[in-house]
Parts: structure tokens; sequence; C-alpha cells
């Protein structure tokens, strides 16, 4: 009876600890030309990124790496929506054994949609075992860029 209940707490109290562990959960980083603007971890107090890309040239290369709990996610896509979450552009990424293997897009890609009126969309991260996470607000305009850590 003792061993069982040495067993018991000694697994409760790995549990406790690996609750504090950084290791894990979800998350992910924004990049320009290898240059981090935004990271956020998912958390029940973190808030959305908003990330000003009004500087980027055509030729800038963002890349998003999501990281699902230590994994890399099966069928990922980015979706950019405009403000009434009518989806802009799809881009569908292969699957990879690496474990924070990047999502890149052409910056391009995003700012062709600077002729519209609109000027702040929400890019929006699906796969497999994830569906429909909101990654951050991408601005066109000319305010400063911004980054979080949550």
């Amino acid at each position: 009876m003792k061993k069982t209940l040495n067993v018991f707490v000694g697994i409760a109290f790995i549990a406790v600890l690996a609750s504090f562990s950084p290791f894990g959960g979800e998350g992910f980083t924004l990049h320009v030309n290898n240059k981090l603007l935004a990271e956020n971890y998912f958390t029940s107090k973190s808030t959305t990124p908003r990330v000003s890309l009004g500087a980027l040239a055509d030729n800038d290369q963002i890349s998003i790496a999501y990281n699902e709990c230590g994994k890399i996610g099966s069928d990922r896509t980015l979706t950019l929506k405009d403000e009434s979450g009518k989806a802009l552009k799809e881009w569908k990424f292969s699957d990879s054994p690496k474990v924070a293997a990047p999502m890149n897009i052409m910056a391009k890609e995003i700012l062709s949609f600077k002729k519209t009126d609109q000027k702040t969309f929400t890019l929006i991260y699906t796969s497999k075992a994830v569906p429909n996470r909101l990654l951050a607000t991408l601005s066109l305009g000319s305010e400063a860029q911004a980054s979080s850590k949550n």
C-alpha cells in the first residue's frame, strides 16, 4: 500500500512539474528576412500580435514557424482574410519532418492587397490538428512594426 502511495505521489509531482515546463504548447514566430517581428505563445492571457508590413519590399520573405506542442503540423495552410472574414489568399505547405519548418511567403503576395481600400488583414493558421488559429493582425499602413511575446 505504501509503495502504491509513493508511486502515486511521484506521478502527481511529475505532472505538476510538467505543467510549468516551457516545452510543448502552441506558438509561432513571424520573421521578415530573418528578422523577428512577432512571437506569440497561445495561453489564456495571450493577445493577437499586430504587425505592420507597410515598409516591406516585394522581394522580402515572410517566414512563419508554427509549433504544435513540439511537433510540426500536417496539412498546413495559411489564409489571409480581410476585415469581414473573407479569404483573400491561401497558401498550402507540404509536410516536413523538421520541428520548426517555416512556411515562407513572398511579401509581394500580401502587398498586392495594398491597392484595396482595406489596410488591415488577419493571418490564420490551419493544420490537421489545429483548425483556424488566428496568428496575427497584419497592417499594410505605415505604423511602426510591433512584436508580441506572450
